[in-house]
């Protein structure tokens, strides 16, 4: 979902398990920063609604739309899986590079900012609904494995990382798919992915772990790599035809409205089926020129949109109860969600540039280093 920068972004054209020849898909880089935006705002308001029934007022406006950026992110998380590793299917080279590349990427941040959760934790119990001394549960956070709080809901330290424990399961499948030829591995991640959430649709899973894995938001995930698939094989949408499909989706996707647990068969489905077209817009037309200056800002968005997805929450919150304390019968509410906005926006900026970005390089440069030393040949010893 989040494992994939803008280099990622792009169809592979090379052979085996090294790093191929590439198309870059700046479509696909905005589209992220549009999925990681209605996030924010989305959360924004939920903040302002409980502020609005502490004023005794309305809600400011519907914020369930919003979320649908979550759904739109399962879909690009797919397509960018199989358009980046095309050709890198029936290389254990390949698999192993792929989740290489994928822990480098999601762990470093993911765990900063699960850290800044058990500092919380620590700080505030009540607000984390998580019992301080429940070490299995926070090693759980660390380790992306599913775990329940006190309030019954599947969800790590660092909340948002719920979808990044789904993510890190869609990668261990995905690496396995990639032991095998194309021709097999795919159905063996659509067939294997697809009978689980008939399994937990069913009833038939034991455990908190497997009915997480098997939420039917796994089919987001698939028709994302649909689209791939459909992409690698050159098919493409006219300028007319990627905006028209774009246009409808997203006012479909925005009229869904279903009602009851957001978790059914229904739901998932009636959410990922317009963010895959809305994807399939973005990603089969014609590409923009990112080298003009009006792209940048959303081009920027989109390669911070994994520090931005994380850390937006933590900041929501403070924002939250300074404002119930000192602001609610002050200031008019609907200032909450540009200065929510605001503050995710430059906080996730800084961290995407000052660690996110660094480290990223870093750990990539340390492993090509010790890669290009072990290829290296090992002198013979000389005979005594």
């Amino acid at each position: 979902m989040f494992g994939l920068t803008q280099t990622d972004a792009k169809i592979a054209g090379g052979t085996g398990g090294g790093r191929p020849k590439v198309e870059r898909l700046p479509n696909v880089q905005i589209l992220r920063a549009i999925a990681a935006m209605m996030i924010v705002v989305h959360h924004c308001g939920i903040e302002t609604m409980r502020l609005a029934e502490k004023a005794g007022s309305d809600r400011l406006f519907n914020e369930a739309p919003w979320g649908s950026g979550v759904p739109i992110f399962f879909a690009i998380s797919g397509f960018i899986m199989v358009v980046t590793s095309a050709n890198a299917f029936g290389s254990t080279q390949g698999a192993l590079d792929f989740m290489r590349r994928r822990i480098i990427r999601i762990v470093p941040l993911y765990w900063l900012v699960t850290t800044v959760g058990l500092a919380a934790l620590l700080v505030m119990p009540a607000q984390m609904k998580v019992l301080p001394n429940d070490y299995g549960y926070i090693i759980s956070s660390y380790l992306f494995w599913p775990a329940m709080r006190l309030t019954g809901d599947v969800r790590p330290l660092a909340t948002p990382g719920w979808t990044l424990n789904l993510e890190m399961f869609f990668y261990i499948v995905f690496a396995i798919a990639l032991l095998f030829p194309r021709r097999f591995g795919l159905p063996f991640l659509f067939s294997s992915l697809g009978l689980l959430v008939c399994a937990r649709v069913s009833g038939l899973l034991p455990g908190v772990a497997l009915n997480f894995w098997g939420d039917p938001i796994v089919l987001g995930f698939l028709l994302g790599a649909a689209v791939g698939v459909i992409y690698i094989r050159g098919i493409r949408l006219s300028a007319v035809a990627a905006a028209a499909l774009t246009i409808v989706s997203f006012a479909v996707l925005w009229q869904v409205d279903v009602g009851g647990p957001e978790d059914t068969l229904f739901s998932r489905v009636a959410f990922a089926v317009p963010s895959t077209f809305v994807l399939a817009g973005f990603a089969l037309g014609p590409q923009i020129d990112e080298r003009w200056r009006f792209w940048w800002p959303a081009l920027i968005v989109g390669d911070a949109s994994y520090s931005l997805y994380l850390v937006h929450e933590f900041l929501l919150r403070p924002i939250y109860l300074v404002w119930q304390k000192v602001a609610l019968n002050v200031v008019s509410l609907w200032y909450f969600v540009p200065l929510g906005v605001v503050i995710s926006l430059i906080v996730a900026l800084a961290t995407y540039y000052f660690f996110e970005k660094p480290v990223t390089r870093w750990l990539n440069d340390a492993w090509r280093k010790r890669a290009a030393r072990s290829a290296l040949p090992q002198p013979v010893p000389a005979r005594v």
